[in-house]
């Protein structure tokens, strides 16, 4: 069993007000900040850079204004932009996508390269700047993974550039950053920790650690988005936890076809990958249960029967409850039908063979599309 995890976590409210104290105690001299423009009006967010960039007058600040995921020219020209005036470490401060583009600029900085010469798993570069993130949603867990998903739009594809060098030095965690996050964000961020829990604790490299960071993760996610309190700052609290859960638990598993699912309907028609995730993630679970995997019962705090599939069954009730309650969509608004249901499976099937394969009962192209008819 291999167990990994390389970054110093630190979660709690008002923790961001701190954040040139941590700085300090890493011996920061001079910090380049990357926020999300989506923040720029929250109030606290401000109070967070004013008592950063008050304590650090010498700040290279870059607000990240780009829409959806970064393309790999994207994080070029903001490379270019730290280059000409160096940091010492670099600070992230947004959603998922801001926080990606940040460890990819620290990468650049210490390696003199295209970006694209970085995309996939690169070997032989240089440590990059020491990375520290602060996420602004509570969900896509890149404050503590390694992976960082970048656009190739030459090839509309989703490659990344994926280091373990790419884990950021420090995490902090701050609910009340999430605070003023539209509603649906919020959601849709929290519905891609059920997504990362669940595929990991079906993978079949998931390992017997890997599984009790997916459970708890789950749960915790779960019940805060079943208590429809999401207002509240201990609810955000469960989300953070269950967001790093999750990603602790695919970093030490892998991704199964839910995952892949998101991935290739996200590029194909931008829908956040969070929400992507959350169109399949009961469709996949229900496929697998009915083929007799009968596991996901553990994932089921509640349950009140001893039989495993009985209390499956419950758990993909309160599921059908949840969707109903959230209102994830189907297929259907983004344009799919019977007529050509096939057709975006066998698309998918193509693409997405990796993630497939982790699936814990075999998923091929006919599996594909017994799922994708089911959201049609």
């Amino acid at each position: 069993m291999n167990f990994f995890l390389s970054t110093d976590l630190v979660i709690g409210v008002n923790e961001a007000l701190n954040l040139q104290d941590h700085l300090s105690q890493m011996a920061v001299k001079k910090p380049g900040i990357i926020y999300d423009a989506k923040v720029t009006g929250s109030l606290y967010f401000q109070d967070v850079l004013k008592n950063l960039t008050s304590g650090y007058s010498n700040s290279v600040v870059y607000c990240n204004e780009f829409g959806g995921e970064p393309t790999y020219a994207h994080l070029e020209n903001v490379a270019e932009f730290f280059r000409s005036n160096p940091p010492d470490v670099i600070v992230a401060i947004g959603g998922g996508s801001t926080l990606d583009l940040g460890k990819g600029v620290a990468l650049l900085m210490t390696n003199s390269v295209p970006a694209l010469s970085l995309k996939g798993f690169p070997t032989g570069v240089n440590d990059p700047l020491p990375l520290v993130t602060v996420p602004t949603l509570l969900g896509s867990g890149a404050e503590v993974s390694f992976n960082a998903v970048f656009i190739d739009e030459a090839e509309g594809r989703k490659l990344g550039i994926n280091s373990k060098k790419n884990f950021p030095k420090k995490a902090i965690i701050d609910p009340q950053l999430s605070m003023t996050a539209p509603m649906e964000s919020v959601i849709a961020s929290a519905m891609d920790s059920l997504v990362h829990c669940v595929d990991s604790f079906g993978s079949i490299k998931h390992t017997a650690l890997s599984r009790i960071f997916s459970i708890e993760g789950f749960q915790r996610t779960f019940y805060a988005l079943q208590q429809n309190q999401l207002d509240r700052a201990e609810s955000r609290l469960d989300l953070a936890i269950g967001s790093v859960c999750g990603t602790i638990a695919l970093m030490n598993s892998g991704d199964g076809p839910t995952n892949g699912f998101a991935y290739y309907l996200g590029v194909k028609h931008r829908v956040p990958h969070g929400l992507a995730g959350a169109i399949f993630l009961k469709e996949v679970m229900r496929y697998n249960h009915l083929q007799g995997y009968e596991k996901y019962a553990l994932l089921n705090p509640m349950r009140s029967s001893p039989s495993p599939r009985e209390a499956t069954d419950e758990l993909l009730e309160e599921m059908d409850q949840l969707y109903h309650q959230l209102q994830i969509p189907t297929l259907t608004p983004y344009g799919y039908g019977k007529g050509n249901a096939a057709e975006f499976a066998h698309n998918a099937s193509e693409a997405l063979k990796g993630s497939f394969s982790g699936n814990p009962v075999e998923f091929t192209e006919e599996s594909a599309r017994t799922v994708v008819f089911q959201l049609t």
